[in-house]
This record gives structure tokens, C-alpha cells and sequence, in this order.
């Protein structure tokens, strides 16, 4: 199958480009930075999604479906002008792209959008399924535009999945190297009570939930993508520590939005996310529980 990847050079589209390439899929990286992956069955353009009087019909050719993974990082002070640089990468670059490929005489079959665990808000122990509906504050708003700009292609024939991912683990991206970064100077903190939830997912089960997306034709909606065993943020960080000896600080939760202010949302919700309809399918986790992601990540004797 030929896949384009919008936003293939970051941190998760570039380890999905790998991650198809290998499957023996051939690819076609849409990016504003050049991509860092060579290989004949890939074709890569350097274009902002912003501005698709840029785009051209030939990149599209033969394409069978698309990923778009666009988005300017979360990890970032909110103000007004980066509120909307990450509604921008986000919701326009969907409207964007559907918009284009509405015009084209042969389309995808499938329009695939990344969406995120934010769509939920704070929803304390509630188990989070597909079915649940948005939750309040910034990141769900964006959420909720997000997905709806996705769910647009279907009115041009195509099949649309937004994957609602929680956070990724691997070492070289994410909130995990977020984390890794203080963890170097032998401390971390544990925000607000920890109590709150965290819902993970190793990032090699994710590119296999967006390579499912892709070739099965019953995936459609939105897809929580996570572990199905989410844990309390105070448990991450305490099993995170057995791979990084580190002195755990409290940092309350009214000090955080003190000094974040609204941004504070990223740690401090409690997301309590479960993998409804990959389990129904009986999608098998390669890492179902976070000992084993972080083993694998780490190592045994790293």
C-alpha cells in the first residue's frame, strides 16, 4: 500500500515512516522539516500544511491512504499566539488537507487523524470508552474540532479513523524525555496529588494501531489508543524510577497552575482512558502493562 504521512518527520510519524517501510509498504512524507529517512520506496516533500495553495495533485498519485500527525507540540507554554499555532497545525491542517484531496479524482480510501487522550478532559476514575463525549478546557476543545475536521472526508467517499492517542513512551520523545530531562540531575516530580490517571502506550503499539487503521477496513471513529491497563501518575513515575534513581518532589497543584497557568492541564488531568474497540477487535498489546514497556524501553540492565 502507498501512505502518505503528513507530519512524517516528528516524533511519532518518523519512527511510523520506519515502522511501514518495513512492513513492506511504500511512503510519501508531507513535513515542514526534511526528513532524515532515505529509501526507494519513499518519496519526501518539505511543505507547510498551512498553505496548501502549495500542495500538488501528483503527490496524492496512487496514494491508498493517509496519516496526518501534524501538530505543534503540547509541551510549550499556552498563550495566545501558541494557543493557536497547536489549533492551527491541528484542525487547519485537516481542513486543508480534506479540502485538497475533496478535489482529486481519485481519492484515498482512508483519511486518518491523529487526536489525543486531552479530548476527555478531566474526568477523575471514570473508565474513558470511545463512546464517551468531550470533556471541558482547551485541549478538548481542540480535540473535538480536530476529529470533526477528520470526520469530514467521509462525506467525499472516504473512511475516516481518529486515533485519540495518550501519552507515547520511548526515550527520545514525548512526555517521557520530558520527564528523563529533570531525572538527569537526580530528581522528578510527582504533580498535584498523583492520584490522578495516566494512560500510556508504548510507541511500537501505536504504529501497529495506525497500521491497523490503515489496512482494516472495519476500523472507522475514533480509537482510543492506549495500554488497556492505564495507572495512578504517582505509580508511573514510581516505576519509572527503578530504571532512573531520582528523588520524587510533590509540586502541588495550585503552585503548577501558578506558574503554568492553563497548561498545567497536561499533568494534572485525570484521563482513565480504555482501549474499547481495539479490544473487541482482540488486538493483541505488545505491551499491555507499563513493567513491560519500560523494561523494553530501558532494558534490563540499562
Amino acid at each position: 500500500m502507498k501512505i502518505m504521512i503528513c507530519g512524517g518527520s516528528g516524533f511519532i510519524g518518523g519512527n511510523l515512516v520506519r515502522f511501514l517501510l518495513d512492513q513492506g509498504h511504500s511512503a510519501v512524507i508531507l513535513d515542514r522539516n526534511k526528513s532524515r529517512i532515505s529509501s526507494p520506496q519513499l518519496q519526501s516533500f518539505e511543505i507547510d500544511l498551512l498553505r496548501p495553495e502549495l500542495f500538488d495533485q501528483k503527490w496524492f498519485e496512487e496514494v491508498e491512504a493517509v496519516i496526518n500527525l501534524s501538530g505543534k507540540d503540547i509541551f510549550t507554554f499556552w498563550n495566545q499566539k501558541t494557543k493557536k499555532m497547536i489549533w492551527d497545525s491541528r484542525v487547519q491542517v485537516n481542513r486543508n488537507l480534506i479540502g485538497f484531496i475533496a478535489k482529486l479524482h481519485n481519492k484515498p480510501a482512508v483519511f486518518i487523524s491523529a487526536s489525543a487522550v486531552g479530548y476527555y478532559g478531566n474526568r477523575g476514575d471514570t473508565e474513558l470508552l470511545e463512546h464517551e463525549g468531550p470533556g471541558e478546557g482547551f485541549l478538548a476543545e481542540v480535540c473535538k474540532a480536530w476529529e470533526a475536521e477528520a470526520g469530514s472526508a467521509e462525506q467525499f467517499g472516504m473512511r475516516t479513523v481518529q486515533v485519540r492517542t495518550a501519552p507515547v513512551l520511548l526515550k527520545n520523545g514525548g512526555l517521557l524525555l520530558q520527564i528523563l530531562k529533570s531525572m538527569r540531575f537526580g530528581f522528578t516530580f510527582i504533580f498535584g496529588t498523583g492520584n490522578q490517571w495516566f494512560s500510556w502506550i508504548h510507541m511500537l503499539d501505536l504504529l501497529r494501531i495506525y497500521h491497523e487503521a490503515a489496512m482494516n477496513a472495519n476500523f472507522s471513529g475514533p480509537v482510543n489508543a492506549c495500554s488497556p491497563n492505564p495507572v495512578r501518575f504517582r505509580d508511573f513515575i514510581d516505576q519509572l524510577r527503578t530504571y532512573r534513581k531520582a528523588f520524587a518532589l510533590p509540586f502541588p497543584a495550585w503552585l503548577l497552575k501558578l506558574i503554568l497557568q492553563e497548561t498545567a492541564d497536561v499533568v494534572l488531568f485525570s484521563q482513565k482512558m480504555v482501549p474499547g474497540k481495539l479490544l473487541k477487535t482482540r488486538f493483541q498489546f505488545s505491551y499491555p502493562k507499563l513493567e513491560d514497556a519500560l523494561k523494553a524501553i530501558f532494558g534490563e540492565t540499562d
